[in-house]
């Protein structure tokens, strides 16, 4: 029993740990690094959607309805994963640094639990529906298009799909650790 007391003592003893400048710095550095890259994915997001209207209004595929609902589909899941990041940047952007130590924990796991459910949901489902969209223009490509280049876009496609999947898996699996990593440091 006399053990347990001395730990117990030892232990109410203990000077409160106090945030570094250095911790606080490398904290900082994680946020502004997750930051940068939502913001880097908007742009090239944004980017994409400018190139589908370009294209939209260059074949002049607004007089097709399939075309239409398959561009649409493209642009429209583009659309909600640039506003789910966006609410994501000024949800992490609302967390305030200097709160106490329970408060920033709390706010910081709640932030990752969004980008979890952003990330294991909502990705998957953009992509889908990306996908969809574009396998509906696939007929209209194939009757517009010469044999060998809608074979190329065919094949380039499910390449780029699975090259994009894997990155953003990469991507998602390293934002996910980051976060994680943070909150311990907490």
């Amino acid at each position: 029993m006399n053990n347990f007391e001395d730990l117990q003592n030892k232990w109410q003893s203990q000077s409160a740990v106090n945030a570094t400048e250095d911790g606080f710095q490398a904290l900082l550095k994680g946020v502004k690094s997750i930051e940068q890259k939502q913001r880097t994915g908007n742009i090239v997001q944004t980017i994409t959607i400018i190139i589908l209207v370009a294209f939209l209004i260059y074949v002049s595929g607004y007089k097709s309805e399939t075309f239409m609902l398959g561009i649409g589909l493209m642009i429209g899941s583009l659309v909600v994963r640039i506003a789910i990041e966006m609410y994501s940047l000024k949800k992490l952007r609302s967390i305030n640094f200097s709160k106490e130590s329970n408060t920033f924990q709390n706010d910081l796991t709640s932030y990752y639990s969004f980008r979890k459910y952003t990330h294991y949901l909502i990705t998957p489902s953009v992509i889908f529906i990306y996908t969809v969209g574009f396998i509906i223009l696939l007929p209209l490509f194939k009757a517009s298009l010469s044999n060998g280049f809608y074979l190329y876009i065919l094949c380039s496609s499910v390449v780029f799909l699975v090259v994009f999947s894997v990155f953003i898996y990469k991507q998602t699996r390293k934002e996910l650790s980051k976060l994680k990593e943070l909150q311990m440091k907490d």
